[in-house]
């Protein structure tokens, strides 16, 4: 067996639930349950032993060798067949006996919504409805409902047919010092018609107005209660998605005294992929035996989703704390991302659901009891897709890339996961106010996934009550609490200093920005995950965008490369060369530029962060201001430095003259042919790019109409000193005739009748009166027969005007780093 890099031999024993690894070398067993397993691969022989790679849903990746291929092929099928069972009953919960009998024996009857809604202090505002007491209201909903104490069950029933699964908005909690409530729902069913209930709208608007006293005339108080919210945890676009399907979002024109705002909280398909990266980036790094880079883990964009809940819950923390509002909470059906708000926002606002009996209750309340699917969200029935035999397989392909894309797992995700990771952030960001430790956390995950007990097994409350579990299965619970003296946190201030010290009223509010990843749970050091090596910065002064390490390894030369500095600015130097700079023709320009983010008082922040400082202190508006003020800096040098470059090109090309003669009978001719010379190298910029060639273009294609012929032009080998070559007279016209709009910089006005044929153009006309300022094409010649040849095509190539380009007309100018075009007379 392999595990880690580290080889034991012994012998592997397969029983009906586990799989157990026993090493005579070693006391400890390896035990694996089957519903750990999350895919099995059987490969190749290697050196005439058969692999076996084993990924567990707890991330450990187990390698097994079997010296003897029919052996590997038995364990494989029968691995295979322990693992796809075909009903929950077949789990190990239901045959699991402890060894020693748990102490605590309560673990079915710790959560009681009666006792936990008056430890609330419910005011008469509410009421306990039996509406679905046989669950036939909502199967998915909680037996036991609290709802505003004038909305009638009828009310109720009616209401449900305008949201989504009937999950039709009720009390999930009560604050108590304000009153103020988080509820939760489905999304409503509004669809393309815009549909809308009159009933619902009387329900919500009747929780918005559950802690607003009446006056003694018994009119209400509006006012108190301004900033009520309707959460939408799902991205706006896909909110209106599901509008085509019949659902969809709050018409807010509906809806009184609230608002409503989108998280922005991706479905559960993205959270799985995002979990699949991460996991196969850390399993990567440690086939290959190197350390974890920070930016292959970036890439997974996890952080991004964990600092994106956080910051939901944040918003319903202020608006219920601060704000004295009510939250209403939903997102598609309401058992996944509304499940995930509702219980970070609580463990925020309530200290009571930072102990260990609290936090029990929490989740027995906020995903058992409201219907999370963990049977589906956690895959307890395996497919036989989780199975691969690639020992006929040419093509290694990793196990993430193959299993994602099969359909089988559009169920599973990650979503107790992230909840779990949340409550790790805030945690670790405020460690003496939570009873228990992070090994909780950690074990609480492993069972969620093991079917060691019954807690985690089905779908929703009615599912727990059809199977019996409180009585054929142990609760979760009572093995922690048994257990509780491992679970405890050291640390842990025992509430006495929420309102004397902190003088928070008890109520967390999480820095969004400062989340790193869960390693614990991963099996990894906080350093292999979180450390900074050597090629990786220390700047986190915005959130989870700092996360995005700059590195050097851009392939594009000579820009603004992704490296340890985030401008590519390094000591002394520009894009890291120096800051004298080779100009488009040849000149070298200094830029002198201040770096926002190495102003003085940066360093003096970044060098006093030591070990232990959070660089967070950094001001995100002062950083702000400086980017502005380097952004402006070097517009300036650029504009003036290009206004430089533009004169300098238009006093060389004044003495450059093309002379050519055009015979009316169509004889052919010979026109002078004309040198020219500059000092620098090719030009650089697109726009003197363009207006060369479009130039040289336009007297290769007038002269071909009329029958002449260009004498060729002077070049030069590309090894001689001369700047640059000439482009050829037989530049093909075919290319202008296909791509007339294709040149904006110059500022012609494409004519919108059709343009002549080439090979008639008409003789009399006239010419643009304006050109581009930057226009590189030779003053014509006077003669009769120069007139002759101009035409009124819209590729003519206008005049150049008598006047010279100055820097003091380039100013009155557009901005020549811009491809804005000019106007038209």
């Amino acid at each position: 067996m392999e595990q880690g890099h580290v080889k034991e031999i012994g012998t592997l024993h397969l029983t009906t639930h586990q799989m157990i690894f026993m090493c005579p070398d070693q006391e400890q067993e390896l035990w694996i349950s089957y519903p750990i397993i999350h895919t099995v691969e059987r490969r190749p022989a290697i050196n005439e032993k058969h692999p076996l790679i084993i990924r567990c849903r707890d991330f450990r990746y187990i390698t097994f060798f079997i010296p003897i291929e029919r052996k590997a092929i038995d364990v494989f099928d029968t691995i295979q067949k322990l693992t796809c069972i075909s009903s929950i009953k077949h789990v190990y919960a239901f045959y699991y006996k402890p060894e020693k009998q748990f102490i605590s024996n309560d673990g079915w009857s710790i959560y009681n919504p009666l006792k936990e809604f008056e430890r609330m202090e419910i005011t008469n505002s509410w009421r306990f409805s039996i509406a679905n007491r046989g669950y036939l209201f909502c199967t998915t909903y909680p037996r036991t409902l609290l709802v505003p104490k004038k909305i009638s069950d009828n009310v109720l029933k009616y209401a449900s047919k305008f949201r989504s699964r009937e999950r039709v908005p009720v009390l999930s909690y009560l604050h108590r010092y304000n009153k103020a409530s988080i509820t939760r729902s489905s999304q409503p069913m509004v669809g393309l018609k815009q549909n809308r209930s009159i009933q619902d709208e009387k329900l919500i608007e009747a929780i918005f107005q559950s802690n607003v006293q009446p006056l003694e005339e018994g009119q209400m108080v509006y006012g108190s209660t301004a900033t009520n919210l309707i959460i939408d945890a799902r991205p706006t676009l896909n909110a209106m998605a599901n509008s085509a399907l019949g659902a969809g979002t709050e018409n807010m024109e509906n809806y009184k005294n609230c608002e409503k705002k989108h998280m922005g909280i991706d479905n559960i398909h993205v959270m799985r992929e995002s979990l699949g990266k991460l996991v196969e980036a850390i399993h990567s790094a440690d086939a290959q035996g190197v350390q974890i880079k920070r930016q292959n883990l970036d890439k997974s964009g996890w952080l991004k989703h964990i600092s994106t809940l956080l910051d939901s819950a944040l918003t319903i923390v202020k608006n219920i704390h601060i704000a004295n509002s009510h939250v209403l909470v939903h997102c598609s059906d309401g058992w996944d991302r509304t499940a995930q708000l509702t219980s970070i926002s609580e463990l925020c606002l309530d200290p009571y659901y930072r102990t260990l009996k609290g936090f029990e209750v929490l989740v027995e309340k906020e995903w058992i009891s409201f219907g999370h699917k963990f049977s589906d969200r956690s895959g307890h029935l395996s497919n036989e897709k989780y199975f691969m035999n690639t020992t006929h397989s040419n093509a290694f392909n990793s196990v993430q890339s193959k299993f994602y894309k099969q359909s089988h797992v559009r169920e599973t995700s990650p979503v107790f996961h992230q909840f779990l990771d949340c409550v790790y952030q805030i945690y670790s960001q405020f460690p003496t106010r939570f009873e228990f430790n992070e090994t909780f956390l950690i074990e609480l995950h492993y069972h969620c996934y093991s079917c060691q007990f019954g807690t985690f097994l089905f779908n929703s409350e009615k599912e727990r009550m059809d199977y019996n579990a409180a009585g054929l299965t142990y609760s979760v619970w009572d093995y922690f609490n048994t257990y509780k003296e491992k679970f405890l946190n050291e640390l842990y201030d025992h509430g006495t200093k929420n309102n004397e010290e902190f003088g928070d009223m008890g109520v967390l509010l999480p820095d969004v920005k400062n989340v790193k990843y869960w390693a614990g749970v991963f099996q990894k050091k906080d350093d292999d995950l979180n450390g900074i090596p050597e090629d990786i910065t220390d700047e986190k002064s915005e959130g989870f965008a700092s996360r995005i390490r700059w590195r050097s390894d851009s392939s594009r030369p000579g820009s603004p490369s992704i490296s340890t500095d985030p401008l590519g600015i390094e000591e002394g130097g520009f894009w890291k060369e120096d800051t004298r700079t080779q100009s488009p023709l040849g000149k070298e320009v200094n830029f002198e530029i201040e770096d926002p983010w190495r102003s003085n008082e940066y360093d003096g922040k970044k060098k006093d962060s030591s070990d232990d400082t959070n660089v967070n202190e950094i001001n995100a508006k002062e950083i702000v201001q400086n980017f502005a003020r380097f952004t402006l800096n070097f517009g300036a040098v650029a504009y003036s430095n290009v206004a430089n470059i533009a004169a300098k090109v238009n006093s060389e090309f004044e003495s450059i003259s093309f002379n050519y003669n055009s015979n009316e009978n169509n004889k052919k001719t010979n026109s002078d042919s004309g040198n020219i010379e500059s000092n620098g190298s090719a030009p650089g910029t697109p726009r003197i790019r363009e207006m060369m060639s479009f130039s040289m273009n336009d007297h290769s294609e007038n002269n071909n109409n009329n029958n002449t012929s260009i004498s060729s032009f002077s070049s030069s080998p590309p090894n001689s000193t001369k700047p640059w070559q000439t482009l050829p007279s037989s530049f093909p016209t075919s290319f202008l005739r296909n791509n007339r709009n294709s040149f904006p910089s110059l500022g012609i006005k494409t004519s919108s009748s059709s343009p002549p044929s080439p090979s008639f153009r008409p003789n009399n006309t006239q010419s643009f009166e304006k050109t581009s300022p930057l226009s590189l094409t030779p003053p014509r010649s006077k003669s009769k027969s120069n007139s002759a040849s101009k035409t009124n095509s819209p590729l003519a190539t206008p005049p150049i005007p008598s006047s010279p380009v100055t820097p003091e007309r380039m100013k009155e100018l557009p901005h020549p780093l811009y491809n804005d075009p000019l106007a038209f007379p």
